[in-house]
Order: C-alpha cells, then sequence, then structure tokens
C-alpha cells in the first residue's frame, strides 16, 4: 500500500527575505468524506465473520461509550487505535478561587495515536504524482 502525494510551492517570508520551497502534502484519494463507520464495518464484517449490522451496533455503542467515559473525566485507551483525551480551559483569574466551576470548558477533544498504529503508518511506501500521467493521476 502506498500513499499518494504531491509537491506544492510555499513561500515564507522571513525578515523581508522571500524563500521558496516545495513540500510533499498528501493527495486525498477521495474528493469529500473518507472512509465512513459503514465502511470500517463492513470491511470488518468480511475479515472477522460478523454481521455489518452487528459491527456498525458495536461501532455505535464505542462511540457512546466513549463519550460517557470523557465526559465523566476519564482518557480511554483503545489498545492498537490510541489514546481519547479533553482537554479544559478557562480565562485567566487573579486568584485560584476564581476559576469555577462554570468558568471551565472543553477546549477540545484530542487523539493520541498508539505507537504500533504509527510504526505500521511509518512503515508506508510513497507514490509521487507528479511522474503519473494526467489519465492515470486522475483515476486516483
Amino acid at each position: 500500500m502506498s500513499i499518494p502525494y504531491l509537491v506544492r510551492k510555499k513561500v515564507s517570508v522571513i525578515g523581508g527575505n522571500k524563500k521558496v520551497r516545495w513540500y510533499a502534502v498528501q493527495k486525498k484519494l477521495q474528493e469529500r468524506g473518507g472512509k465512513t463507520e459503514e465502511d470500517v464495518a463492513r470491511i470488518v464484517a468480511e475479515r472477522a465473520g460478523f454481521r455489518e449490522g452487528e459491527v456498525q451496533g458495536i461501532l455505535t455503542d464505542v462511540s457512546l461509550v466513549l463519550g460517557e467515559l470523557l465526559a465523566e473525566g476519564y482518557s480511554v485507551n483503545l489498545k492498537g487505535i490510541g489514546t481519547f483525551q479533553v482537554a479544559l480551559t478557562s480565562p485567566g483569574a487573579e486568584r485560584p478561587e476564581d476559576v469555577t466551576p462554570a468558568t471551565v470548558e472543553v477546549s477540545r477533544i484530542y487523539f493520541i495515536a498508539d505507537r504500533w498504529l504509527t510504526r505500521q503508518i511509518r512503515k508506508m511506501k510513497f507514490l509521487s504524482l507528479i511522474h503519473i500521467s494526467e489519465p492515470t493521476r486522475l483515476a486516483l
């Protein structure tokens, strides 16, 4: 499996000096979206011998439980996938006692990939789309 990439120009202006650099950027394999839970359920069902509907139900339940556990303040580690955590923020206060539950909010939910998953992705090969004929590139 290979990850296709394109080469894009980026211009940096630092201290009045204009510098042009070229960088690899990921070529999305689809216009919008990506793979959905239905796609994941179908693939898992084919590999594991379950019905697709069963896997979709499990994925839905995992999502609900993940939300509940995060809302209770837990981080959630899914072995081989990664850890989900909640980051909190509040406005700055002059005194600690001025930071109250009413001033605290969730700034984001973030994901840290499992080391195994990261290693698997880093093993990927790369495919330069700049060296592929236009009809072949458009087909990707």
